[in-house]
């Protein structure tokens, strides 16, 4: 009977240890949080670029973008560019932030992309600028930039964990009513 339980003990204290090692609880990159196409065939010199966001809504410090470069004559896609990334603050003074897209990062392999980690919420202008086989572009858009929040942080791993150690102490209250009352 004594084995029996030692097992729900072995359990319980499985499940805290699982429970305490920390982890992030936040996500990031490609498409973390949704996608928004913020340019469609934008003309940019002799190309046409597709420009997608994420997350959606951006946030301080994950601003994610997809570029598509593609030559508006032919409809071809550029994949030999050099295209650069700037974001430059429009509500007021922050550093502006360039950074070259690069196929690595890109979920699509024929695109670019380019991680800007723009550090204060508000309007951000973003300029990409294209340097290519047929000559060089450049297209600019808006962002709304929006501060990061946590409480979804603390609702999607909070409520779950105290929903746990609530049916561990149950249980436990269980298994000890049951041990008192059959002796």
């Amino acid at each position: 009977m004594k084995e029996w339980r030692v097992r729900p003990a072995l359990v319980m204290l499985f499940l805290i240890l699982a429970l305490a090692v920390p982890s992030p609880v936040f996500g990031e990159g490609p498409g973390t949080g949704g996608r928004q196409i913020r340019l469609e065939d934008e003309p940019a010199g002799p190309y046409l670029l597709r420009v997608v966001s994420s997350p959606t809504p951006p946030r301080v410090e994950s601003l994610y973008l997809e570029v598509r470069v593609t030559e508006a004559a032919s409809g071809r896609e550029v994949t030999d560019a050099s295209v650069w990334t700037r974001a430059d603050y429009e509500d007021g003074q922050a550093p502006s932030i360039e950074v070259e897209a690069v196929h690595a990062i890109a979920p699509i392999p024929t695109e670019y992309a380019s991680h800007l980690p723009v550090s204060r919420s508000g309007t951000w202008s973003i300029t990409i600028t294209v340097d290519g086989p047929q000559g060089q572009g450049e297209a600019s858009l808006l962002i709304q930039i929006l501060e990061p929040t946590s409480i979804s942080a603390f609702i999607s791993v909070g409520l779950p964990v105290a929903g746990l150690a609530a049916l561990a102490v149950i249980f436990y209250l269980l298994q000890r009513r049951y041990a008192l009352t059959s002796d």
